[in-house]
């Protein structure tokens, strides 16, 4: 039996659960919000879980208690934990010795201005947590740094995680990881603006890594351990710089020129868990 938990289905739950239910292989769908998790009792499951809530915390919260009571999760606790916080996985990346981008993270909005000023413009503010691009803020002088570190004290926790902008192409590299194999490389490009997130109307095609590439890619795999993840890098002048890793990670865009690759890379995956 495999617990498929989620707390809302989009488009690659729906495609994995046709996938693994195509297969045959038998599921145990579990939405989340709707199930209590005991923690001073056996739980009500059997067999490995794979996650894929859009809730980070409700991500971390069942991978934890579900590890603790000995049911394999994919993705793992430590996935969730780093890959969903930029500024774990910046530490974890530089720690373990990967090209990532020089980074600082600030904790009032006058240090953040002044870190921003020690970097240099231009700089990119982000959300610590989130997705699709969302707060994600090009900074090129003082008075726009004022503005967007003022408006996060607004709205958000006073922490500021602020990456020196990378000269690269207009396109960034991600590769989708299942089970410590690559599944799919693409170049994202960018749409309108700066930003390739395909949420926000990028491009895709599929790209074609070297050898050291590839190396780089493999090593921050082996770091997360085998699981389902997406791995986010950069062409720039001092190398292939990886920038992010997805826990949950969304592969629509990539599907549309793997096709269902990606899906049955996944399922084949998921059903041979123990």
């Amino acid at each position: 039996m495999l617990n498929f938990i989620y707390d809302s289905i989009a488009w690659e739950e729906k495609q994995v659960i046709r996938q693994l239910q195509a297969d045959n292989i038998k599921l145990n769908l579990i939405n989340a919000k709707d199930h209590p998790l005991n923690l001073t009792g056996k739980l009500d499951m059997e067999g490995p879980a794979v996650i894929r809530c859009m809730s980070a915390r409700r991500s971390l919260y069942y991978s934890y208690i579900l590890e603790s009571h000995g049911i394999k999760t994919i993705n793992s606790f430590k996935t969730f934990n780093i890959a969903g916080n930029k500024a774990f996985t910046t530490s974890f990346l530089y720690k373990n010795g990967i090209n990532t981008p020089d980074t600082v993270i600030a904790f009032s909005r006058d240090s953040a201005i002044q870190a921003s000023e020690d970097m240099g413009y231009p700089v990119v503010f982000k959300p610590a947590t989130g997705s699709w691009g969302r707060m994600i803020s090009l900074i090129k002088d003082s008075n726009m740094a004022e503005t967007v570190f003022s408006m996060n004290d607004m709205v958000a926790e006073n922490s500021y995680y602020i990456q020196k902008f990378v000269e690269r192409p207009p396109r960034d590299v991600r590769v989708i990881m299942v089970g410590g194999k690559i599944s799919a490389s693409i170049y994202r490009y960018s749409g309108d603006g700066w930003k390739t997130n395909l949420y926000l109307g990028g491009k895709v095609e599929k790209a074609v890594l070297g050898r050291e590439e590839t190396e780089i890619i493999m090593k921050v795999s082996d770091l997360f351990g085998p699981g389902i993840i997406g791995i986010d890098a950069m062409e720039s002048e001092n190398g292939f710089t990886v920038h992010e890793v997805n826990s949950r990670v969304e592969f629509k865009g990539a599907s549309r020129v793997y096709g269902d690759a990606i899906t049955k890379d996944i399922a084949e995956y998921l059903k041979h868990l123990d």
